[in-house]
């Protein structure tokens, strides 16, 4: 099973025309604790996850092994000596957040607040990244 969906990300990912293409390898889920100024670590999972970015850096498709989102990224900045992307992005189902590419410690993360406004963050090991011009 988990062959046949690797299978079917990998043609999806051959067939989108993106300008950037990330996989994950990690995915590790914090609520933030602010007395002690620390994330706590409430889940971590290994498996395969892409992003991909189309040219214009104006939506991505996150692909999991049980979903796959399409987010439109409102407002972008990237900072070239950090190699840094600070994003503010809308999923398809209406949820906003704030999304990081982080190229120095290979990370891709969401920030966002819960119902019951805890801070989280869903944060992505970046295994590797791909370029298209």
């Amino acid at each position: 099973m988990k062959k046949l969906l690797l299978a079917m990300l990998l043609f999806v990912i051959s067939i989108v025309d993106a300008q950037l293409t990330i996989t994950t390898n990690l995915r590790e889920d914090g609520v933030w604790n602010k007395e002690k100024m620390i994330w706590n670590i409430t889940s971590t999972e290994e498996g395969l996850t892409v992003f991909n970015f189309d040219k214009n850096l104006s939506s991505f498709r996150h692909i999991t092994n049980s979903i796959s989102s399409v987010y439109t990224i409102k407002d972008w900045d990237y900072d070239e000596k950090e190699v840094l992307y600070e994003m503010q992005v809308r999923s398809d189902a209406g949820n906003d957040y704030d999304f990081m590419v982080d190229g120095v410690n290979e990370l891709v993360i969401f920030f966002y607040y819960d119902d019951q406004e805890n801070f989280r963050m869903v944060r992505h090991t970046i295994k590797e990244t791909n370029f298209q011009e």
